[in-house]
């Protein structure tokens, strides 16, 4: 039988004592849930620096296609990386990464380094993904682990990132695009530093190719 338990409040509240539990929270919020919200109007931003809106959003569709192939070559290996470098390296690169491509687009200024900065996503993404689901399943009982990523993840990720939609919705209507990244870049930036404490270490391995022939 499976030994994960599914959703209930007592596991939930059993999280919710958990000083770790809380330190994956800051990462999440922090970091994940702002670049989200960053990445949601990026589309808009990137069409702005072509001749017209057409012109971006053909660009931006040859640029994300390329980019989801090369996510894919880079999310086979992802697990091997992981191993070797660990969970919690795992995550702060993907933060490290987040913070580049916000801050990068502070300061761009031209439709070559646009598709530069689009590009950064999709080496981000298989850190983040394979990240997380290691770092659940080594800093924490495996009993949680379904809870874990519903609350600790996707539920605090969904709910921060309404809350944060709206604030910076309003910067860019206030000080522009430029402006509002270079604050959410330095936000990023932050606790992805903070997280170097608030993250456990961990060194349970990932299946991988090799790990799942038989032997």
């Amino acid at each position: 039988g499976a030994n994960r338990q599914a959703f209930s409040l007592r596991t939930a509240a059993e999280l919710l004592r958990m000083p770790r539990f809380w330190g994956f929270i800051v990462y999440v919020v922090g970091v994940a849930s702002v670049y989200d919200v960053f990445d949601q109007q990026f589309a808009n931003f990137f069409k702005s620096f072509f001749a017209s809106p057409q012109r971006g959003t053909e660009v931006f569709g040859f640029v994300t296609t390329g980019g989801e192939l090369l996510n894919a070559l880079i999310m086979f290996c992802a697990p091997a990386i992981v191993n070797r470098i660990g969970a919690k390296n795992a995550l702060l690169t993907a933060g490290m990464i987040m913070s580049v491509r916000i801050l990068g687009s502070s300061f761009a200024s031209s439709a070559v380094e646009v598709v530069i900065l689009k590009m950064l996503h999709m080496f981000e993404i298989p850190f983040l993904l394979v990240g997380t689901f290691k770092y659940i399943s080594s800093a924490f009982n495996p009993r949680l682990s379904a809870t874990l990523f519903l609350i600790g993840f996707n539920l605090s990720k969904q709910l921060s990132g309404v809350v944060l939609s709206a604030w910076v919705g309003r910067m860019y209507d206030t000080v522009g695009f430029h402006q509002a990244y270079l604050i959410l870049g330095c936000i990023t930036l932050s606790f992805t530093l903070l997280s170097f404490v608030t993250l456990r270490g961990g060194n349970r391995l990932l299946p991988t190719a090799e790990t799942q022939s038989p032997a």
